[in-house]
């Protein structure tokens, strides 16, 4: 199944550190969504369908991470 990551009702893509999935880090853009991801090995974002924590197989216009 292919996830994509989508704003919360807020507007924002939730990221999580790695073992978390309390107090999300918030960003506006997948582009600051990535450099979470790079900068923190194990991170995810929450992603839909199923509005899912994703930390692994993550890919940004079309590289993995």
């Amino acid at each position: 199944m292919v996830q994509q990551a989508e704003r919360g009702a807020d507007g924002y893509f939730e990221c999580f550190h790695h073992g978390s999935n309390t107090n999300p880090a918030k960003f506006a853009t997948l582009d600051e969504v990535a450099e979470f991801l790079r900068r923190n090995p194990g991170a995810g974002v929450r992603m839909n369908p199923r509005w899912s924590k994703i930390s692994r197989f993550v890919f940004i216009d079309g590289v993995p991470l």
